[in-house]
């Protein structure tokens, strides 16, 4: 009898062995370099359309800026360029495209020439903790109207609307489906920045912007749902929704029902940390960074349709992490990796480089791919045609690759 109580007793520890043994080491395999993509302060981004990789941004012409979009192919060679006119200055700044593979392209513009030109400061805070804080891009005071552009695969321009703001404001996120088209930003009201959503008609007719916070929150990312609600991420350290801030400054999660109204906020938030979310997939694979004194981490989250967290991770990296998704729901996080990684064999950069990491739908790790010479992500994006394509910066240059599993 006492044999076979130690036998029983025994059978479920080798069980338990066998299912939690060590992951499979993945070895990280080169990203091919296409061409070099311009100075960093003129690209604000890239999509995929068809066969193209679109770059879009600003330009700069002596004191003023133009806004452009222009298409290579996956050999770097430029099929077309168009100039995006709106006003005597105009900048883009976010852009997606639709299933037509159309570019929908927004940004914002000053319908006049003015001589002098300001920018939003921020007075900084006593900051005993040491945080790092996120740096927040300016917003331009003369530009007080946000400008879209439908631009044709092969670089026409189909369409362009307007909207005149009673505030400057700067457009992060946009996006776009057969019912409208919804952007994302921050503006500035006079006493800070607010986030802003603004939703139009294909035809860009545009209702009343809605504002969330008054002070210091921000949005990164718009997902339109296909009940016509719409998922906005960013950060703040305001109360919204009766959610008070829980960290230095937390992620937030706003759901914003089609009537226009917050029905849901979740907060992110660390223990005397700064967090944010800044990227996203339509499947809710949110990117962020968490700063925490001296330490940064970019933070890779899957969530359910609910919002509950299915599987997450943390790379320690200079903070930004771009998120895409493969039509196989394969999730890619881009990120700028500063330490060996558990289960990445022979990962352990010298300095900041470019990293990207595949996950499956359940969060295990498939791939790990490099671009060591870029220390700084600035886009991703993935398509059946060109596979996966990353943008990052080296210096003053960005520089684009790709990883084309066909």
């Amino acid at each position: 009898m006492k044999k076979l109580l130690l036998s029983l007793l025994v059978l479920p520890l080798l069980f338990t062995s066998t299912s939690i043994a060590a992951p499979k080491k993945i070895s990280v395999t080169p990203l091919k370099f296409i061409t070099d993509a311009g100075n960093s302060n003129e690209f604000a981004g890239l999509v995929l359309s068809q066969r193209n990789i679109v770059i879009f941004g600003s330009a700069s012409e002596s004191a003023s800026s133009s806004a452009f979009v222009r298409a290579i192919d996956k050999t770097g060679n430029q099929q077309w360029k168009l100039s995006l006119d709106a006003g005597a200055e105009e900048i883009a700044t976010a852009a997606t495209t639709d299933t037509s593979g159309n570019i929908w392209i927004a940004g914002s513009f000053s319908p006049a020439i003015t001589q002098t030109i300001e920018t939003t400061t921020v007075t900084p805070a006593l900051n005993p903790d040491e945080v790092i804080n996120e740096l927040v891009q300016p917003i331009r005071e003369d530009m007080d109207s946000v400008g879209v552009w439908k631009v044709s695969p092969q670089g026409e321009l189909l369409t362009r609307f307007d909207l005149k703001m009673d505030y400057p404001a700067l457009i992060t996120s946009i996006a776009v489906d057969k019912s409208g088209l919804s952007l994302a930003g921050l503006t500035n009201t006079g006493k800070g920045n607010a986030g802003v959503l603004l939703n139009c008609s294909i035809a860009g007719v545009c209702i009343t912007p809605i504002f969330i916070g008054m002070k210091d929150t921000s949005l990164d990312v718009v997902i339109r749902r296909s009940d016509g609600s719409q998922i906005v991420i960013g950060s703040s350290i305001e109360t919204i929704l009766d959610k008070r801030v829980q960290g230095l400054r937390d992620g937030i999660i706003v759901s914003v029902a089609q009537t226009g109204k917050i029905s849901q906020v979740i907060r992110s938030s660390a223990v005397k940390a700064s967090r944010n979310w800044g990227s996203a997939t339509s499947t809710f694979l949110f990117g962020g960074e968490v700063i925490t004194g001296k330490k940064i981490e970019s933070s890779v989250t899957k969530f359910s349709n609910t919002f509950t967290p299915t599987w997450t991770y943390r790379f320690a990296s200079t903070g930004p992490v771009l998120n895409a998704l493969s039509p196989s729901k394969s999730h890619y996080s881009f990120f700028a990796s500063t330490t060996a990684i558990t289960n990445i064999s022979g990962w352990n950069p010298k300095r900041a480089s470019g990293l990207v990491i595949a996950f499956d739908s359940k969060g295990a790790l498939m791939g790990a791919h490099s671009a060591s010479a870029l220390t700084e992500p600035r886009a991703v994006a993935y398509s059946k045609d060109l596979g996966l394509v990353v943008a990052g910066t080296s210096g003053d240059t960005v520089s684009i690759f790709n990883l084309n599993s066909r």
